[in-house]
């Protein structure tokens, strides 16, 4: 039995069960940012903080790869099922935590169930229709991406005001219910029967790898000076388990994150571009937030709605983008215009000022959108649509991996942009009053993350009261606001940059045809067909 065996019915039944898996996963990464302020009122442990969000994406970073290559021998359904289960515990268990050591625990557990849904949702796609209906289908992923990162934050802030941040956690369990209910009945397929022990060694390797990655990104910059000896060791480990790992991939015959597909140039070209988009991607969903926030002094009332134009776009054109590939077959063009327009976009973002008109920025954020929809989508379909099945879960699992890998390089390299254009510039702007304020303050002054919370320029006014200079407060804000908008301005303009060579990379990119049916061989290089 194959996904044509399939009725429509079961293939729609099978369908709405992975998009509900897939807001699941995507709806949790987004409703949590919500709570964490009063979770961390509640339990203490400011300095875990960053924790509870490192723990989740260190977890999924290492999963996806891990599941992806498990599933192309078991098959996706008990996968998906055992993803949702550990992916429930978590989320009970984080409900009923009373310390943040517990919770970043369990949160690493949730991040497991998460890293297994995401990996699976994309790949179940591809079992269950073929080549030339995928793209449709693909498409209606990003359009759930964009949803629930606009629903999320509203979601978090209304729970957490109304019924306590522990049923953020909870809001999850009547979703999981639904998906594993159409998985369990609906998604009956095969499992692709590929052949290998699993790689334990390999798992090890490569999970070693990530981890030390993912904590000198975390703590390089802020913790920890780069070239302090505990993050020097910690990149030095990275490229010794990485080296270590692939040496020991290319002799295995089903490796976790099997290397040897990028000799096809199609997958290739696929993840470098998504490594690439996922920076843009990164800076819009950090930094947006924060220009509309703290530079421009929206209400907090409103955070929820910050990226709500970035994601409408990309919701109109993952659907559309998804419909067209369904019916002309032909998806190259689309991740080109996209990528051009993404760039354009960035570009355009890199000279926001406080003075840019707010429809100007909200244009901006759409346009963004627009661009990153097609890209987002149809670069999982390129690399689907050049494997046989039975690497369908690997292929997909190592594109999704470089593209976490790719954001959590992203943010390392944003945060320390930042950091250092505060650090140069700060000083130069601050009324002279300001520069000889005690250490303690010029500290407080130096933190983003003030403009975007009344209670701490609620404290930063009384401690310059205390020092004979409340009238500062506005100056100070406005100089910081100054300098912030500079440093977004960068970072847009180096993300533009990537997307930029996201676009010429994906001029390159081979486009094969989309059939009826599942390929059952790698397809080789001379089936590419000429670009548009």
């Amino acid at each position: 039995m194959n996904a044509l065996a399939l009725s429509e019915r079961q293939k729609v039944l099978a369908f709405t069960g992975i998009l509900t898996v897939l807001f699941l996963a995507s709806l949790n990464m987004t409703v949590v940012g919500s709570a964490m302020p009063r979770v961390i009122s509640d339990l203490g442990g400011f300095h875990l903080y960053v924790w509870a969000f490192t723990a989740y994406s260190l977890a999924t970073t290492i999963t996806i790869p891990i599941v992806g290559t498990v599933s192309d021998r078991f098959g996706r359904r008990p996968l998906l099922l055992l993803g949702i289960a550990v992916f429930t515990l978590g989320s009970v268990a984080l409900g009923m935590v009373h310390s943040m050591e517990a919770l970043i625990f369990w949160r690493a557990v949730q991040g497991i169930g998460g890293g297994t849904l995401m990996a699976m949702s994309f790949t179940a796609i591809a079992d269950i229709f073929t080549p030339i209906e995928r793209g449709r289908y693909q498409g209606y992923t990003g359009a759930v991406w964009g949803i629930s990162s606009v629903v999320g934050p509203l979601v978090g802030g209304f729970l957490t005001d109304h019924a306590g941040w522990r049923s953020v956690f909870f809001v999850n369990l009547p979703f999981a219910l639904l998906a594993a209910y159409f998985i369990w009945r609906f998604f009956r397929l095969p499992a692709p029967g590929a052949r290998g022990a699993f790689d334990t060694l390999g798992a090890a390797l490569l999970g070693g790898a990530v981890s030390t990655l993912t904590l000198a990104m975390s703590w390089g910059g802020g913790t920890y000076a780069w070239n302090s000896p505990r993050i020097l060791a910690l990149l030095a480990a990275t490229l010794g388990l990485g080296a270590w790992y692939v040496a020991h991939s290319l002799r295995q015959t089903r490796p976790i994150l099997d290397l040897r597909l990028l000799r096809d140039r199609t997958v290739a070209n696929a993840s470098l571009t998504g490594f690439l988009v996922s920076a843009g991607m990164f800076a819009a969903i950090l930094y947006l937030p924060l220009y509309m926030q703290g530079v421009r002094g929206l209400s907090a009332s409103v955070s929820g709605l910050a990226l709500a134009p970035l994601m409408g776009g990309m919701i109109v054109t993952s659907t559309l983008s998804g419909q067209r590939v369904s019916r002309t077959g032909r998806y190259k063009r689309l991740i080109v215009v996209g990528a051009l327009v993404a760039t354009g976009a960035l570009l355009l973002a890199s000279t926001l000022t406080l003075n840019t008109p707010l429809w100007a920025a909200v244009g901006i954020m759409v346009l963004l959108g627009l661009g990153l929809g097609p890209v987002n989508s149809q670069l999982t379909l390129a690399v689907q649509n050049a494997v046989p099945r039975e690497q369908l879960g690997s292929a997909t699992g190592g594109n999704q991996f470089f593209r976490q890998i790719g954001g959590t390089l992203a943010v390392s390299l944003f945060g320390a942009l930042v950091n250092a254009r505060l650090a140069a510039n700060l000083r130069a702007e601050l009324p002279s009053e300001a520069q000889v304020l005690p250490a303690a303050l010029q500290g407080a002054i130096a933190n983003p993350n003030i403009l975007t919370s009344p209670q701490a320029q609620a404290a930063l006014g009384a401690a310059l009261g205390q020092q004979g200079h409340p009238e500062l407060l506005g100056e100070i804000l406005t100089a910081l606001r100054t300098v912030v908008s500079g440093a977004i301005d960068q970072v847009f303009l180096v993300s533009a940059l990537l997307v930029g060579a996201a676009f010429l990379l994906s001029l390159a990119l081979p486009e094969r045809p989309l059939g009826g049916h599942h390929p059952q061989a790698q397809p080789s290089e001379r089936e590419a067909v000429a670009a548009d």
